[in-house]
């Protein structure tokens, strides 16, 4: 448990660091870049690696989900699982 834990908090803690960098949430960025065309030129030319660092937030914001549903389902188990006497 301790170790999903672990991994759940690096992947939220890079989450927020993207958040911070680019001023908005995983969502909304991506729609800004879709719609937005003097946010786009304005991304294009202050983060020129923006298109890796979208890539990787959407991974980490999978992998946060995965190592949260893992430790629900290690929880729901313990909870169902007899406590020996």
């Amino acid at each position: 448990m301790d170790y999903c834990l672990e991994r759940m908090e690096r992947a939220e803690r890079r989450i927020a660091s993207y958040e911070q960098q680019y001023g908005s949430d995983c969502k909304d960025f991506n729609r800004r870049i879709c719609t937005d065309a003097a946010f786009l030129d304005e991304i294009n030319r202050t983060h020129p690696t923006w298109e890796a660092d979208a890539t990787e937030w959407i991974y980490r914001i999978e992998e946060a989900q995965e190592w949260r549903e893992r430790s629900e389902r290690i929880l729901h188990v313990s909870l169902l699982s007899p406590v020996p006497s």
